[in-house]
């Protein structure tokens, strides 16, 4: 029987995490209202940020979160399809419908949307708003969602979709692997080190040239790989389930290193001391984020509700919003910037602690209507009609991935 029978069919307290990662990618974001087109306004300083004092380390650090997405994407991949695909009872047909009817319709819908907004800037200020390049050939690797394979030129149009781009690109290797029946637990170690080592000392990406296409494989792609240290996870946590001692020690682990986390953020800057120890410094600290921190607390939060039940399913509505909410951000954004290209808004609205406050009641309120409204029925519709042209070939819990 496979470890994972008797797994539910949903870890509601990984897509509750999942959606607080978003946010905080959003938070990140904020200075986003500090671009004059696509220039930041040179004093600008994030210290002078609504709540910086409690907020500081998602404003310096929020864009982590997208690792933190990838490494959860992977282990619910391998935990939901790579045994299936192996199996040949989800065909590729189906896995890709899946993929599309869950990620394309937002995605689409927001890149019309940021076309037209961007245009609408660009008339008013004379430029685009914060992401240049918004030309034809980058709308065209946008809407074949390929915006951050090495083709671009910067990030263009909805530019937080780079990550789902990437995801896209994580999923092709994922079912090539799978199919063929790897990604076993040292497979996945292996290509997370190696990932490792390549990040490290290609920190500034590889370009060559296919005949007359220059290709810029950037670290950002090496990002991304991160999904196969989350299949690392989730084999390693198909062991750490039913022994109690590792139990305890990742749960330990886990509170130590949000301990340590704490301290350093508000008490002793523990990592400012680590950069300064030499050049492995800085990898150091993001190694200790990725690999301890983020990996520690998926891991907990699995054990956590196989053995404490659904505690989070309360929350689930922050999980499902998490999509949407990544990809609506920026189009609220472009949104504001034309009032104040318009001076319908002073420029420095984004300093008061209400306007941050304003900003996220709207953009969850919005985001939860547009899940339930859209993304969603239009989920289904899609499904059903997959389902229809193809045949009955896994079970309802891949159904909900």
């Amino acid at each position: 029987m496979d470890a994972t029978d008797t797994w539910p069919k949903r870890f509601f307290a990984l897509d509750v995490s999942r959606g607080f990662a978003a946010l905080a990618v959003v938070l990140w974001h904020w200075q986003h209202f500090a671009f004059t087109g696509t220039s930041m306004d040179e004093d600008f300083r994030r210290s002078s940020l609504p709540f910086y004092s409690i907020l500081h380390p998602l404003y310096e650090r929020g864009a982590m979160g997208v690792d933190y997405f990838f490494l959860l994407s992977g282990f619910i991949f391998f935990w939901l399809y790579r045994n299936a695909i192996a199996e040949r009872s989800v065909s590729l047909g189906r896995f890709w419908g899946q993929r599309f009817s869950r990620l394309y319709p937002l995605h689409l819908l927001t890149l019309f949307l940021v076309a037209g907004l961007q245009y609408a800037y660009f008339k008013s200020a004379g430029d685009t708003f914060v992401y240049p390049n918004n030309n034809g050939f980058h709308f065209v690797l946008n809407l074949f969602m390929a915006s951050k394979w090495g083709l671009e030129q910067n990030q263009t149009f909805n530019g937080p979709s780079w990550s789902v781009s990437v995801e896209i690109l994580c999923y092709i290797i994922f079912f090539l692997l799978a199919f063929l029946r790897l990604g076993g637990f040292w497979f996945c170690l292996a290509l997370s080190v190696a990932t490792i080592y390549v990040r490290q000392h290609f920190a500034q990406g590889i370009s060559f040239s296919i005949g007359s296409v220059e290709v810029h494989f950037f670290k950002d792609i090496m990002r991304g790989l991160l999904f196969f240290w989350g299949g690392f996870l989730f084999h390693a946590t198909t062991r750490i389930a039913t022994r109690p001692r590792m139990r305890r020690a990742i749960l330990i682990v886990c509170a130590a290193s949000w301990l340590a986390t704490i301290i350093d953020t508000y008490i002793f800057d523990i990592a400012s001391h680590v950069r300064a120890l030499g050049p492995w410094g800085g990898p150091l600290v993001e190694h200790f984020i990725i690999y301890v921190l983020f990996s520690s607390t998926i891991v907990s939060l699995v054990l956590a509700e196989l053995h404490k039940g659904d505690i989070a399913k309360p929350f689930a509505w922050i999980g499902d919003i998490t999509y949407s909410s990544y990809l609506l951000h920026f189009p609220i954004q472009i949104c504001i910037a034309l009032l104040v290209s318009h001076d319908l808004l002073r420029s420095d609205f984004y300093l008061s602690p209400i306007a941050l406050v304003l900003f996220f009641a709207l953009l969850v309120s919005l985001s939860y209507a547009t899940f339930r409204g859209f993304e969603r029925p239009i989920q289904n519709a899609l499904r059903r009609f997959f389902q229809r042209h193809s045949s009955p070939q896994s079970s309802s819990r891949k159904l909900s991935a």
